[in-house]
């Protein structure tokens, strides 16, 4: 049983961190760099 749930858990972080490497890079995150606006006015 722990087992299943072990496994659930590291299958759900998985398929978090593809989704913050989408968003963020694979780099470090940096407060600079995230409050960084990419838009040219």
């Amino acid at each position: 049983m722990w087992k299943r749930i072990k496994k659930a858990i590291n299958n759900f972080l998985e398929k978090l961190a593809k989704e913050n490497e989408k968003s963020f890079g694979k780099g470090t995150l940096d407060c600079c760099q995230l409050n960084r606006n990419n838009t040219k006015k």
